[in-house]
C-alpha cells in the first residue's frame, strides 16, 4: 500500500479545472462559429482564459504534490535534525511532510496535531494520516493527536522543534497571533520554529519578535508552490 497525500485547497483548483474546460469548449465553439473579427476576437480571449486556467490548475496540484514536499525537504535540511529530538506538526493533514519527518527522527519522538478540516486538503482525515504513516512504514514511532493551534494540549516547552504548514492562514485574522504565540509556548529553549505560509508572515514575524523568540527570519517566496509561500523560522530563547 503506498501513502496518497491528497491535493491542498482542492475546492480552489477543482474550479481552476471546471473554468479552463469551460473556456476551452467555449473558444472552440466560437472558433468555428467565427464569422468577422468580432467573434475571432471573443475566441481568443476565451482561450486565453483557458490556458490561464489551466496553467493554475496545473501549478496547483504540481505545487501540492511536489513543491510543497521539496520546499519542506530543503527547510529540514536547514533544521539539521539529528534523530533524537522531540519534533511537533501543527496541521500535518494527511502527513506528507509527518512522514519525512519521522524518516528523519528514527530515535526521537514525533507527534502530529490537527483538527483535519476536508477543505484544506483532498481525503483531509485522521483515519487517512494514519493509514499514511503505517503505509510509509512509521506508524508506530508517531503520535497523532487532536489539537487547534489556537490552544495545543502540550506544555509549555515541549518541543525540540515544532513546525506548521499552510495552517495559520485558516485562521480569522485577530487569532493568528494567538496561534503564533501557542507555536512559541510549546517549544522548548534553544528550540526552532518553522512556518511555512502564503500570506500573513510578516505578521507571524511580527508576532514572534515581539514574543520574545530570537534569530527570527522571513524567506523570499517559493514559487514551486501555488501561491508562493515564505518561510519564517525563529529560536526560542535559552
Amino acid at each position: 500500500m503506498r501513502e496518497r497525500y491528497g491535493i491542498d485547497a482542492p475546492g480552489v483548483f477543482a474550479a481552476f479545472g471546471v473554468l479552463g474546460a469551460v473556456c476551452t469548449i467555449a473558444a472552440v465553439v466560437a472558433a468555428v462559429a467565427a464569422d468577422g473579427p468580432v467573434w475571432t476576437v471573443v475566441a481568443l480571449v476565451l482561450a486565453v482564459w483557458a490556458a490561464a486556467s489551466w496553467a493554475q490548475f496545473a501549478w496547483g496540484v504540481l505545487g501540492s504534490l511536489l513543491g510543497k514536499r521539496r520546499e519542506w525537504r530543503r527547510l529540514l535540511d536547514g533544521v539539521r535534525l539529528k534523530g533524537t529530538e522531540r519534533v511537533l506538526e501543527v496541521g500535518p493533514g494527511t502527513g506528507p511532510v509527518l512522514v519525512e519527518v519521522a524518516r528523519r527522527v528514527p530515535m526521537g519522538r514525533v507527534v502530529g496535531a490537527d483538527i483535519w478540516r476536508a477543505q484544506d486538503q483532498a481525503g483531509n482525515s485522521r483515519a487517512a494520516l494514519e493509514a499514511n504513516l503505517a503505509a510509509a512504514g512509521v506508524g508506530d514511532r508517531v503520535e497523532v493527536v487532536h489539537g487547534d493551534v489556537r490552544d495545543l494540549p502540550f506544555p509549555d516547552g515541549e518541543f525540540d522543534v515544532v513546525l506548521a504548514s499552510l495552517v495559520v492562514h485558516n485562521l480569522p485574522e485577530g487569532e493568528r497571533e494567538t496561534a503564533i504565540r501557542e507555536l512559541h509556548r510549546v517549544l522548548a529553549p534553544g528550540g526552532r520554529l518553522v512556518i511555512l505560509d502564503f500570506q500573513g508572515t510578516e505578521a507571524y514575524a511580527r508576532a514572534l519578535r515581539e514574543d520574545g523568540a530570537e534569530d527570527v527570519r522571513r524567506g523570499g517566496r517559493l514559487w514551486s508552490m501555488h501561491p508562493p509561500a515564505r518561510a519564517v523560522t525563529a529560536l526560542r530563547a535559552r
